[in-house]
């Protein structure tokens, strides 16, 4: 069996790598944690989401801030993946860039053959839903392959 574990690296990643632990321990499954990352977040933060404050960008600045993030993160998905190595799990971490985590997290579930999707969900009040839309939700409504969500708290 192969599960895929989508995380996002926030405060509540261990809490869920817990519980994807011992259920990949009782099923002696395979584990892919996957990270999707996206450089757009770094663009958008020069001139506004809609261009509304023009400024120059050092193209230098922008990719080396965009390294140093992609650095930063594939240095912890490489933590948490030799966490569960130690653990005695068959486990490879995957950090992917992409513009839609969820069209991401199932491209990704469907390359690897994955049998099912872990995702954590953290309760978020009602004008976050509506701004950023709720990932595990998403995903549940468009994948074929089953999901498992989660709840954390931070």
């Amino acid at each position: 069996m192969k599960i895929l574990v989508s995380i996002d690296l926030s405060a509540s990643t261990p809490h869920l790598l817990d519980y994807a632990k011992n259920l990949a321990k009782s099923l002696s499954a395979r584990v892919c944690l996957l990270h999707v990352t996206d450089s757009q977040q770094e663009i958008l933060g020069y001139g506004g989401v809609f261009g509304e404050f023009p400024m120059y960008i050092d193209p230098k600045e922008l990719r080396q801030e965009i390294a140093t993030r992609f650095h930063g993160e594939h240095q912890q998905m490489l933590q948490f993946s030799q966490q569960l190595q130690a653990d005695s799990l068959n486990c490879v971490g995957l950090l992917v860039s992409g513009t839609s985590v969820v069209t991401t997290i199932i491209k990704e579930a469907e390359q690897l053959a994955a049998d099912m999707i872990i995702i954590g969900s953290e309760h978020k009040g009602l004008w976050t839903q509506l701004i950023e839309g709720s990932t595990s939700k998403s995903l549940v409504g468009q994948s074929t392959v089953p999901v498992l969500v989660v709840p954390v708290k931070v």
